[in-house]
């Protein structure tokens, strides 16, 4: 039980990282690529404090060896909370057609979404992948 505390509160400051890189660059970059980078940068954010605290007792091989462990875990989680986001990006912003769907997400920025909207959108994702990120971790990477 500990143990999912100190994940929760590390995933909890991962999410504030997360959602500060899409916030940052929602209206720079396409929308698939600020997730993308936000996803990643919240991924290893989170490797290191769980590292250092969550797991520090269950450490094996190289730290090399469990950030690629690490990764894999977390891109199922990620890929969760991608899909959802875009689901719900869709959901909302009622597009009219693939194409303009497309558009939005891989060759434009998101300037149709308010930023507390698309902060609510993005918790939503990464509250989807939670679980399935703590599972893989404690059965795979650190196990």
């Amino acid at each position: 039980m500990i143990r999912l505390l100190k994940y929760a509160v590390v995933g909890g400051l991962g999410t504030l990282v997360n959602e500060g890189v899409v916030l940052f660059t929602a209206n720079l970059l396409p929308i698939s690529v600020s997730l993308a980078l936000a996803i990643e940068v919240s991924i290893l954010f989170n490797f290191i404090l769980n590292d250092l605290w969550t797991f520090n007792d269950k450490r094996t091989g190289s730290v090399w060896r469990r950030l690629g462990k690490f990764h894999l875990s977390s891109l199922s989680g990620g890929v969760v909370q991608y899909i959802v986001v875009v689901a719900l990006l869709v959901a909302v912003l009622h597009f009219g057609n693939l194409t303009e769907i497309l558009s939005v997400l891989f060759f434009s920025s998101l300037v149709k979404l308010q930023s507390i909207l698309l902060g609510v959108i993005n918790f939503v994702g990464i509250a989807s992948g939670f679980l399935v990120r703590f599972l893989t971790s404690v059965k795979f990477v650190w196990s």
